[in-house]
């Protein structure tokens, strides 16, 4: 009697087991793959025409052709304006906010929304790595001199650089400030797959290719555009960088860098091109643009002038695509917004919300 029980709740038990087995394997083969993490690397760099950094007869920026030629690049792209702070803001916003100034003074007027806000909300992490920052949150406006009497002509680090300290609701509140920290943070953020899903990466003012009045990278006093070293150091910055990212475990097909200039060069005598004024996309409409400009390329506009930041690079690397890519719609640095919005899957901010002028560079992200 007991065998025969046994034998009935084994059967019983096999049914069960068959009855589950179909649902249960179901189940294991709908899940979808786990997605790789995204990471939204940018990178600004400094005062360079599109036509200077890409000409071939530049043997300066080599490397930074060979990235242009073998991943994305946007064709006609410009800063949104002039000087270097209006583009970080623009970029960072949404809007210059009527700037046009790099007087860091103007902070405290900036209490505007932000994508830090924005990363915030989202819990999206984030960090802002800037060359030559002495520590995690630093206020002052300057850092790392390299000459006496110290002066920021002399200064490595500069805060019209750092949008992010530019922000009340950002530099008010040290949980906040700490996450802008010193580049180096990067080598060890990258060696520990601890690289947050956006980063910023600001070079100090030799790596960027502006170059400065004092020793350390002196731009020339003749107005040709950026000097040789300084292209040169441009190009080794990102001949280190740009393949230490890619060689990382934070490198996925959800990974992106962005490369873009802020604005043109102010040469008006540049072998490679004069200065622009050329822009597009909700670049502000001023009435006597400044005299060192020579390409008022937007035409008189309601009796004003397209004041525009002229054509620059924007080199897009995605991990997405896997072949060289162009985009040739005129975009800006609200178009960079955009493309982070779109990621990220946040809300446009100011102008990145015009639809009819701003475009997303998400062409070149994804195939």
């Amino acid at each position: 009697m007991r065998i025969k029980i046994a034998a009935v709740l084994a059967a019983a038990g096999a049914a069960v087991a068959l009855a589950l087995a179909p649902w249960a394997s179901a189940s294991v083969a709908a899940r979808p793959p786990a997605q790789p993490k995204t990471h939204v690397f940018i990178v600004m760099m400094e005062n360079a025409g599109f036509k200077e950094v890409l000409s071939p007869s530049n043997a300066n920026t080599a490397y930074i052709q060979h990235l242009a030629a073998t991943y994305g690049l946007a064709t006609h792209y410009y800063g949104v304006t002039h000087t270097s702070l209006p583009n970080y803001l623009a970029a960072t916003s949404g809007s210059t906010w009527g700037s046009n100034s790099d007087d860091v003074t103007q902070k405290t007027l900036l209490d505007h929304e932000n994508i830090v806000d924005q990363l915030q909300a989202a819990h999206v992490s984030w960090k802002a790595y800037m060359e030559g920052l002495p520590h995690p949150g630093f206020l002052g406006d300057s850092a790392d001199y390299t000459a006496t009497p110290h002066s920021s002509d002399n200064a490595l680090y500069l805060l019209k650089h750092d949008p992010f300290l530019m922000y009340p609701d950002v530099y008010n509140h040290p949980a906040l400030a700490d996450k802008v920290v010193p580049l180096t943070e990067l080598t060890s953020d990258l060696a520990h797959n601890t690289v947050p899903e956006f980063s910023w990466i600001t070079p100090d003012i030799c790596n960027d290719m502006h170059g400065m009045v004092g020793p350390a990278c002196p731009y020339p006093s003749s107005g040709t555009g950026p000097s040789a070293q300084n292209y040169k150091d441009g190009n080794a910055f990102l001949a280190h960088w740009v393949p230490a990212i890619m060689r990382s475990k934070s490198w996925t097909s959800n990974s992106v860098i962005f490369i873009v200039w802020d604005e043109g060069g102010y040469s008006n005598v540049s072998p490679y091109g004069p200065e622009s004024i050329a822009g597009c996309c909700d670049s502000p409409i001023i009435a006597n643009p400044p005299v060192n400009t020579t390409d008022a390329s937007g035409g008189d506009l309601t009796g004003g002038t397209l004041y525009g930041g002229g054509q620059v690079p924007m080199i897009v690397i995605s991990g997405a695509m896997h072949k060289h890519a162009t985009f040739a719609t005129p975009s800006n640095h609200y178009s960079l917004l955009r493309t982070v919005e779109d990621i990220f899957h946040l809300s446009y901010l100011g102008y990145a919300s015009d639809s009819q002028q701003v475009h997303s560079l998400m062409p070149l992200v994804k195939p």
